[in-house]
C-alpha cells in the first residue's frame, strides 16, 4: 500500500469512528488535531486539513462535489449510510473498464417509524460497441435513444437524461476493426419499506450535471486507455431540447409520435416525443397501464453517433422498392440511407411491424427534405 493509500484508509477509519452527531464529530476531530500537533502526522494533518477527499470512477469524481450521491445528502439527516466503490481501469492493452459507486443505508421512516432500506448505484462502462447487430441495437437504441433522452451539449456525440447517458469517443479510441468505443452511465436504485419496494435511482443532479459526470469519466477512461485527444472533452453549455411528457393516445386512428400515418393496432397507449432535430429524432410508445414498451423510434444523422451502427444494416434493402440498406430482426429494425446529403440511420425497436417502420422512415425523410425511403403503399 502506498503512503497516499494508507493515509486515505486512515482517514476513512477516522470518519467511521466519529459519532453520528455533527457536533460530536467536530469536537472529536478538534481534539485529535490538538493531540497530534507535535507529531509528524500532526504536521501532515495541519498542512492538508481537511482530510483528503475520496475519489471515484478512475479518479474522475471527488467526494462532496457536484450531485447529491457524492455528498452527505445521499444519506439524509441520519448521515449513517455507507458509500462504496469498485472499478476496473481501462488500459491500452485492454481498453475496457467499469466503475460503480454504491450507496446503502437503513433508516427509520418518518411516516410510520418502520425500517427503510436504500440501495443506489451509479454505474459507468467504457468499451467498444458489441460486434453482433442485435446486441449493439439492444445496448444503444434500447438504452440511450428513447424519447426521454436529449443530445449532449456542445456538439458532443451522445445523449443524456437525469439518469445517465452515452458518449461516443473520438476515432482515436476506435478498435482495430473500426468499432467505436463508448462510455455509458446509468443511475439505478431501490427504496424498500415494510410494505413495498420502489425505484429510487441515485440523484445525478439533472441532465446537465449528468452530462458533466459522463464527460469527466470519459476523459479519465481515455487517458488510462492511451487514446485521449490533445484537449480534454468539456461541457460548457446548457442542455437544450428537453423531452416532452408522456401523453395518452386515445384511439387507434390517432397518429403517434407526431408522425402522420403511424397508427398503433391497440389502444391504452401513451407516447413520449423526445428531440426532433436534423441530427436526432426520438420517440417512445408504451402501454399506459403496464409501462411495457410498444414502440421505440430513432433517426440518427449526427456522424459520430451514427457510426455506432456502422456495419450492421446489411447490404440489401429491407424489401423490394426500399432505398438504402436495412434489416428487420426479431426485436429491432434498422435502415440506412442517404438523406439530404449525408447518411441517416433509422431505428425501430419493441415492434418490428414493417408498416410502422415505413411510416416512420418516410416521415423523417420528408422532414429532412429527402426522397421517400419506403415505396408508396408500404406504410399502412
Amino acid at each position: 500500500m502506498s503512503e497516499a493509500d494508507g493515509m486515505s484508509a486512515a482517514s476513512g477509519r477516522l470518519r467511521r469512528a466519529l459519532p453520528q452527531s455533527r457536533r460530536g464529530r467536530l469536537s472529536l476531530v478538534s481534539a485529535l488535531v490538538l493531540a497530534l500537533a507535535g507529531t509528524g502526522f500532526g504536521t501532515w494533518a495541519a498542512d492538508t486539513w481537511p482530510w483528503p477527499k475520496d475519489r471515484y470512477c478512475w479518479g474522475a469524481w471527488e467526494q462532496d462535489s457536484g450531485p447529491d450521491f457524492l455528498g452527505e445528502e445521499a444519506f439524509g439527516d441520519d448521515d449513517d449510510g455507507i458509500r462504496t466503490s469498485t472499478e476496473t481501469v481501462p488500459t491500452p492493452e485492454r481498453p475496457t473498464g467499469r466503475c460503480e459507486v454504491a450507496i446503502a443505508g437503513d433508516y427509520e421512516s418518518s411516516y410510520d417509524g418502520g425500517k427503510v432500506t436504500i440501495d443506489q448505484q451509479v454505474s459507468v462502462e467504457y468499451g467498444p460497441v458489441p460486434e453482433a447487430a442485435e446486441a449493439r441495437l439492444a445496448m444503444i437504441h434500447d438504452g440511450f435513444l428513447g424519447g426521454d433522452m436529449v443530445p449532449l451539449p456542445d456538439g458532443l456525440p451522445g445523449t443524456v437524461n437525469g439518469r445517465g447517458g452515452l458518449l461516443v469517443l473520438p476515432k482515436s479510441c476506435d478498435t482495430q476493426d473500426g468499432r467505436p468505443t463508448v462510455v455509458t452511465m446509468y443511475a439505478s436504485g431501490t427504496y424498500t419499506s415494510a410494505s413495498n419496494t420502489q425505484s429510487d435511482p441515485a440523484d445525478l443532479g439533472g441532465a446537465r450535471q449528468a452530462a458533466v459526470l459522463l464527460v469527466e469519466a470519459a476523459n479519465r477512461g481515455m487517458a488510462a486507455a492511451g487514446c485521449a485527444p490533445d484537449e480534454p472533452l468539456r461541457i460548457s453549455s446548457p442542455v437544450y431540447d428537453l423531452p416532452g411528457e408522456w401523453e395518452l393516445v386515445f384511439r387507434t386512428s390517432d397518429d403517434v409520435c407526431g408522425i402522420r400515418g403511424l397508427r398503433p393496432d391497440r389502444e391504452d397507449l401513451e407516447d413520449q416525443i423526445g428531440v426532433v432535430t436534423r441530427d436526432l429524432q426520438t420517440c417512445s410508445v408504451r402501454g399506459d397501464r403496464d409501462d411495457v414498451p410498444y414502440l421505440r423510434l430513432a433517426m440518427v444523422a449526427q456522424p459520430r453517433l451514427a457510426a455506432v451502427f456502422d456495419g450492421i444494416a446489411g447490404e440489401r434493402p429491407v424489401a423490394p422498392g426500399w432505398r438504402g440498406t436495412g434489416t428487420i430482426g426479431e426485436k429491432h429494425a434498422i435502415v440506412r440511407a442517404d438523406c439530404a446529403g449525408r447518411p441517416a440511420t433509422f431505428l425501430m425497436g419493441a415492434s418490428t411491424d414493417a408498416g410502422h417502420l415505413a411510416a416512420f422512415v418516410n416521415a423523417a425523410a420528408a422532414r429532412l427534405g429527402c426522397a421517400p425511403i419506403a415505396p408508396k403503399g408500404a406504410a399502412r
